[in-house]
């Protein structure tokens, strides 16, 4: 019992000073709330109020439903005490809560109410979490200058008290409203001033957020290098700190980006990475409907427009959905805000409407019939509307499926008649490979005659072997060979020449052959030298792509 009272005595006294939940380590947080459970029990009136606060708030993220229950027995106990910080604590408890919940007007309201309380008590660090709690509020409900405003508030109460951390959250969070407002230029000055502070204190969740926020502002300002730069470096931050949201985030944003840049093979990649992450995600819908966005676009860029309208039907289809239920809750958003923060001149204004009633009144029934009127020319006027837009939209999409037919037929052709190529190539290296050996072994035959004998035969058969050396070094087939694989290996020797400049004429025309999967002794007989200096090419090679002793060269080239 003089334990419990001991640990009782030192909550009290250090009065649970409120953290911010996001700063800390989960596995802590989920230690020090089991000992609080474990502790509140012994805990009696005054003693529980700040218990129950902090056990409110560590609930915010865990389950906002008990962050509610919580933060209303904290709320009862400190107006009954008079406790007016912890009042203050309890009623921005909530406002999380019922935020967390998606319940803004009681959010709103709850967050007002707290800030009234802290404005009169001498704690900034207190009064600054509730102006940027405000803040996040009128940013999610799409009220960016108010929300501009309590950032910058909070952002001077963290200078005046110099927290060095916070100051580069406020530059973030107003950053990022800066960036809702398409001012994208004033948002990166506030996103740097943030990261040069995070890197300081090497938080390294936070450094992979504004990483992020940044490479979305260059890509916004199409400053594509910049852009790729910085997000590949916030995913690797994440992918370190295993913050499947960040990555998420950041795939998506890289997928567009290696788009815009041409790179198809890795926004593909990014964009399936992206989508094995979102399906671990319990709430994933408006994450899918990023992914299907991106995976329309990839489609369309790649000219598969069948696939590309599938994936824009879906993500149309989802975000219709989305847009229905946030549009509902804005108007709800909307008259909370314009009830809670109207001034006093707009109660003035309305009590002065009060006085217009009567006049008013004469005029409603002939408003009614007008509104009758124009709402049935709008019903008609929208059929007729939506008939068009069905017929168009028929059309267009037969039309699609006609051109997407022909391609496809095209490509195949196109595909036939490369195989076949192909094909021919190949039969022609190994035919001339077989005659080219034929020829070395009619000349090694000559050498191994005896010509002592007589001179006359020796002479004959010397003029023999210049007559098929000269055929052989002068072949017309060699010639073609290296004709049609420049014309069918054109894109190939494009891109190995591109990503490895240093490749001589002779290294990137023994690339083409192990390409084609042309034998060492094949090569030797095609190119009229030893397979000793075919293995030393080979070796050669391997050394200047860079590979391995266990990396395939032939499955490296088909790669590139």
């Amino acid at each position: 019992m003089k334990q419990w009272l001991l640990i009782l005595v030192l909550i009290s006294s250090n009065a649970f000073a409120q953290k911010n939940i996001w700063d800390e380590n989960p596995n802590d947080s989920q230690l020090e709330l089991d000992s609080l459970l474990v502790i509140l029990p012994q805990s009696i009136k005054q003693e529980r109020i700040p218990l129950l606060n902090r056990i409110a708030e560590i609930y915010w993220v865990i389950n906002p439903d008990r962050t509610i229950e919580f933060a209303t027995e904290a709320l009862q106990l400190s107006l009954e005490f008079k406790n007016k910080k912890q009042e203050g604590y309890a009623l921005i408890n909530l406002c999380q809560g019922y935020l967390f919940n998606n319940i803004y007007d009681k959010a709103l309201k709850l967050g007002l109410e707290s800030l009234e309380v802290r404005k009169n008590i001498d704690d900034d660090y207190d009064l600054a979490f509730t102006l940027r709690t405000l803040g996040w509020l009128y940013y999610d409900i799409g009220y960016y200058n108010k929300a501009l405003e309590y950032h910058v508030k909070t952002l001077k109460i963290h200078e005046k008290i110099n927290d060095v951390q916070r100051i580069a959250y406020s530059y973030n969070s107003i950053g990022l409203t800066h960036a809702k407002k398409e001012d994208y230029y004033l948002a990166l000055t506030f996103f740097k001033k943030s990261l040069a502070l995070k890197k300081e204190f090497n938080k390294e969740g936070r450094i992979a957020e504004t990483m992020k926020n940044i490479g979305i502002c260059y890509y916004k300002l199409d400053e594509l290098k910049l852009s790729k730069e910085f997000l590949e470096a916030s995913l690797e931050i994440s992918d370190k700190i295993k913050d499947n949201q960040i990555m998420v985030q950041v795939l998506n944003e890289l997928s567009k980006v290696n788009l815009k840049l041409g790179n198809f093979n890795k926004s593909a990649q990014f964009l399936t990475k992206s989508r094995l992450i979102i399906m671990e995600f319990v709430e994933n819908k408006e994450w899918i409907l990023e992914n299907d966005l991106g995976w329309s676009n990839y489609y369309y860029a790649m000219g598969d427009y069948k696939k590309a309208l599938e994936n824009y039907k879906k993500y149309e289809e989802a975000r219709t959905d989305v847009f229905t239920n946030n549009e509902s809750e804005k108007l709800t958003e909307m008259r909370i805000l314009y009830e809670a923060e109207r001034s006093e001149t707009e109660i003035k204004y309305l009590e002065k409407q009060r006085n217009l009633e009567a006049q008013k009144k004469k005029y409603l029934i002939f408003g009614f019939v007008l509104l009758v009127i124009i709402g049935v020319l709008i019903i008609f006027f929208l059929r007729n509307n939506i008939k068009k837009k069905k017929a168009i939209y028929k059309q267009s999409t037969k039309l699609s499926k006609e051109k997407l037919k022909t391609q496809s037929l095209l490509r195949e052709n196109l595909e036939h008649k490369l195989d076949f190529r192909m094909k021919e190539l190949t039969n022609l290296a190994l035919f001339i490979s077989q005659r080219s050996s034929i020829y070395k072994d009619l000349v090694a035959s000559f050498k191994r005659l005896n010509f002592s004998n007589s001179d006359q035969l020796k002479k004959d058969v010397n003029t023999l072997i210049k007559e098929y050396t000269f055929k052989f070094d002068f072949n017309e087939d060699i010639q073609k060979f290296h004709t049609n694989v420049e014309t069918l290996q054109s894109d190939f020797l494009f891109k190995i020449k591109e990503k490895f400049p240093k490749l001589t004429e002779k290294e990137v025309q023994l690339a083409v052959q192990v390409k084609l999967k042309l034998s060492s002794k094949e090569i030797a007989n095609l190119n009229n030298i030893s397979l000793n200096s075919v293995e030393i090419g080979r070796h050669r090679l391997r050394k200047k792509l860079n590979l391995e002793k266990k990396d395939n060269l032939v499955k490296f080239l088909e790669n590139i």
